[in-house]
């Protein structure tokens, strides 16, 4: 759909399961809210549960894998923090109805996309967990982490965590080998933009939506 560089083409497989990790997060029992790290690795637990309890009923129905990430991931992402970023510029001048077609249509064409990343995972897999940085006055958290595959280098990840008013953490941009997922959407899309216009990029994005079962 879109020219993507040749960097992210490279990183594409990590990247797919890497975000999957980042974004999943499981239900904890703890009466306090999870710190950032703590909001990650309770992610990584969750998603290993739900693969080995449900992996077979999961690919059968992509319906119910949809309504999962759906369930679960969604809520813990800023998601319109994410979409301002993504469109910079654009957001501004964009209307109300724009803004809020172009937010859905990345937010269902990412779950999706993504959703299928969760059958990658094979066990041999490892997330290695860093020292959290918190910036911006404790508004911001910096989770570093080490994706360990088998037979190949390991993958530096940072997850940027965004704390809410509510006092939870959600996940606004992902580093992967020092490449923001953010900027890279944004420079991808922002070539689209300035070639065809945002209201082709939100069509062609609700478009690919459809065609991902």
């Amino acid at each position: 759909m879109f020219r993507i560089s040749r960097s992210f083409h490279a990183l594409k497989i990590v990247r797919r399961f890497a975000l999957t990790l980042a974004v999943t997060l499981g239900f904890g029992g703890a009466l306090a809210a999870p710190t950032a790290d703590e909001m990650i690795q309770n992610t990584v637990n969750q998603l290993i549960g739900e693969l080995q309890e449900r992996q077979a009923e999961l690919e059968a129905d992509h319906g119910a894998l949809y309504a999962l990430v759906e369930e679960i991931v969604v809520p813990r992402i800023a998601v319109t923090k994410v979409a301002r970023l993504i469109l910079g510029s654009h957001w501004k001048t964009a209307s109300q109805d724009q803004r809020e077609r172009f937010t859905t249509g990345f937010k269902n064409l990412l779950m999706r996309s993504y959703a299928t990343a969760m059958f990658e995972y094979t066990g041999e897999q490892e997330l290695r967990f860093g020292t959290v940085t918190i910036r911006a006055e404790g508004r911001i958290a910096v989770v570093p982490t080490e994706l360990v595959l088998p037979a190949q280098a390991s993958v530096p990840i940072e997850y940027y965590c965004l704390l809410t008013s509510d006092g939870d953490w959600k996940i606004y941009d992902i580093q992967i080998d020092g490449i923001s997922l953010i900027i890279s959407y944004r420079n991808q899309y922002g070539e689209y933009i300035h070639t065809n216009g945002l209201d082709a990029l939100i069509e062609s994005l609700e478009q690919k939506v459809t065609e991902i079962h």
